[in-house]
Order: C-alpha cells, then sequence, then structure tokens
C-alpha cells in the first residue's frame, strides 16, 4: 500500500500481569467447576496461602496490545512507520511534579503517575520496531472518582481451563475527554491511517452533548484529514456512530456477542466504504461494503475457518491479535483482504496457543504456518 505512517492510539494504559495458581490442596486451588465457573480453595483462613506464579507482564490496553503483536510481525527493512500513542495523566502533587522528561534510547519519557510511569517503561520495554509516544494531558489528572491508569491480572489454573480477569475500567471526565480529542486531531494530523481498539473510557454525560462516551471514535473519525483511513475494533454500539458517520472508518473489527449490540440498528445503514470482520472461535465472517440484514445473519458473510490448534491456553488477546495480523498483511501485499484474513486467523491461532499470549508470538512460525496454508 502506499501508506506511510500508522499511529495506534491507547486510551487505556495498562500494565497487564498473566498469573498461574497450581492444583495443590493447600497453596494451590483444590478444583475447579468448568460448568459453574467456581474454584475451590481450601484452609485459606489459616496460615495457607494461594501462591500463584508470575508467568509475565507487560504493557496492556487491546490498542498496546495489538500494537505488541504488530511489532513482532513488522519486517525489519519495512519503510512503514508506526507510532503508539498513549494519553496518561500528569504527575500528582508532591516530588513527582519536579522530575523533567529522561530520555531512554531516543524515546521520552513523560513525568506522570507511578501507573503511567510504569506502562511507559513497560511498552519501551516491548515494543522494537514500533516507536511509543507519550502525551500527557493535563485534564485526565486522576482526582474524584477518574482512573486513567489501570492494572490488570488474569489468573489461570495451571491443570484446568479456567481463568480468572481482573480488569478495572477507565474513567474519564467530560473535560477530559474533550482536551484529549483536541490532543488527537494534533498527533494524528499527518498519519495516512488511525488504529483504535477497545471500548472507549467511561464519563458522566448529559445524552444531548456532543461528545459522548458512545460518539468518541466517531467524533475522532470525523476530525480527521480525508485521506486518513483508520482501523477499528470495538462493540457494536461504538462503531453504530461510527457507521452513521459522513467519514467512515476503513476496517470495523467485532466478534460476535459485540456485534449483537446492534441488533435493531442495521436498517438505514449502508457503510459502503467499511469492510466488516466479525468473528468468534468458528473463524470469521468478511462484510465488504455492506451489512448483514439482521445481527443473526452476520454468518452469511464470506466465512474464513479458524485454524485449529492442540492446546489453549487463553483465549485473552486472541481478537488482538487477529486485528494486528490483519493490517500487517494488508499493509504489506497490495491491500489484499482475502490473503490478509486468512493471516489473521494464523497470528490468533498462535496467540490462543502459546502460554504468553500476545506476549510469545513467533513471527517466523507464524509465516512458515502462514505459506504452509497458502501452499
Amino acid at each position: 500500500m502506499s501508506l506511510k505512517k500508522v499511529t495506534i492510539l491507547e486510551f487505556a494504559p495498562t500494565a497487564d500481569e498473566i498469573w498461574q495458581i497450581p492444583k495443590h490442596n493447600k497453596d494451590g486451588y483444590v478444583s475447579y467447576d468448568e460448568k459453574n465457573g467456581l474454584v475451590s480453595i481450601l484452609d485459606t483462613a489459616h496460615e495457607a496461602k494461594p501462591r500463584p506464579e508470575i508467568i509475565t507482564t507487560y504493557a496492556g490496553g487491546k490498542a498496546t496490545n495489538a500494537a505488541r503483536v504488530m511489532d513482532k510481525l513488522l519486517d525489519d527493512e519495512s519503510n512503514l512507520q508506526v507510532e503508539l500513542v498513549t494519553f496518561l495523566p500528569p504527575p500528582p502533587k508532591g516530588v513527582l511534579q519536579n522530575l523533567a522528561p529522561m530520555d531512554l534510547n531516543g524515546i521520552t519519557i513523560q513525568p506522570s503517575t507511578p501507573a503511567g510511569m510504569y506502562v511507559q517503561y513497560l511498552q519501551i520495554m516491548g515494543l522494537q520496531k514500533i516507536k511509543p509516544r507519550f502525551e500527557i494531558v493535563p485534564e485526565l489528572e486522576e482526582k474524584d472518582d477518574m482512573q486513567t491508569t489501570r492494572r490488570c491480572i488474569e489468573i489461570t489454573l495451571k491443570e484446568d481451563k479456567g481463568t480468572l480477569n481482573f480488569s478495572p475500567p477507565i474513567i474519564w471526565s467530560q473535560r477530559a475527554a474533550e482536551a484529549v480529542k483536541i490532543r488527537v486531531t494534533e498527533v494524528a494530523k499527518d498519519s495516512d491511517m488511525l488504529i483504535m481498539a477497545g471500548a472507549p473510557p467511561t464519563w458522566k454525560s448529559d445524552p444531548e452533548d456532543n461528545l459522548t462516551p458512545n460518539k468518541l471514535y466517531a467524533s475522532i473519525i470525523s476530525s480527521l484529514r480525508s485521506k486518513c483511513q483508520v482501523s477499528i475494533d470495538s462493540r457494536g454500539k461504538y462503531l453504530y456512530e461510527c457507521f452513521k458517520s459522513k467519514k467512515m472508518p476503513r476496517f470495523a473489527f467485532m466478534n460476535t456477542d459485540e456485534f449483537g449490540d446492534l441488533e435493531g440498528l442495521l436498517n438505514g445503514l449502508n457503510p459502503s466504504q467499511v469492510t466488516l470482520i466479525v468473528h468468534d472461535e468458528k473463524g470469521c465472517w468478511i462484510w465488504d461494503g455492506k451489512l448483514p440484514n439482521s445481527c443473526n445473519d452476520y454468518d452469511k458473510g464470506e466465512y474464513f475457518p479458524s485454524i485449529p490448534v492442540s492446546k489453549i491456553f487463553s483465549t485473552i488477546g486472541a481478537g488482538d491479535s487477529m486485528h494486528a495480523g490483519f493490517l500487517k498483511e494488508w499493509l504489506y501485499n497490495g491491500g489484499d483482504i482475502h490473503r490478509a484474513v486468512i493471516y489473521s486467523q494464523v497470528v490468533a491461532a498462535y496467540s490462543i496457543s502459546n502460554e504468553k499470549a500476545t506476549h510469545g508470538i513467533d513471527s517466523r512460525r507464524i509465516n512458515d504456518i502462514f505459506r504452509e496454508i497458502l501452499n
């Protein structure tokens, strides 16, 4: 493709950890009821404490997850410039306010909250080809009920398939949302493609406000220059506003559950500029320049099966991996959507079949599997 600069936006910066609890009568879990999702841990009222093993720690957020996967897939010789822009709170009152920006291997670390600083270091450690950029927005100051960074923990059960995921929400204010939108327009002014992923932050707003959480993505897309294409992975209720806008995303990703948000809203929509990709564990369905007649008809689109794997460690991050894999292949190979979809299925399968999830992506092995399928 002729695109030269891609900007990925992260509104929900996160420090992610994957822990694993062994099955043990005192220091772990005893049983897992898969049907009811119940984990049994005995003797916790005495000296015994569950002692999970930390599998990996990395910067998270759906956009960061997609960036991490794409970073591992990009060719070393590529002229494509990809930037991950993360919006962070200013430092709180005290010693952190006296810090000056710091340079680390050509990346500027900005003074922020302790969590904001942690996220910056994790992003720098996790990215080689994609350049992180940190935007401190004064209106994101963490006060009252605002929560502008978070820590997510996924606990996996060693001998079973059960997982527990703790993922707090990101909470802004109306003032913060308006400020971030203005900052996005500035950082994306020379981008050829903008990537957004996940649900937007929440904040208290009046339904008559021009900028509500439901309208954030549509408002951002409308503010971009006409030649800037957009790829977005989110729930249907946020994409609905994008589909109604004059400027629409080029690609829209969502799983079948997220697509269900559009029930009763599809009539009258005609997003002729959008390629819709709906996916689940069975594979994905493509709608290019049109939408299904109803949410129950998504599987009448062009179908691409998922890639079989021998063992699933966790499905967390599978959609992010698919999004990143699709865009990498689409950008590199002349905009071939069918080829990009097949590649995306390989990347997603590889993500769920290793214990480090998106952190364990191996581009060489993925390329080998992809070539085998094409041949």
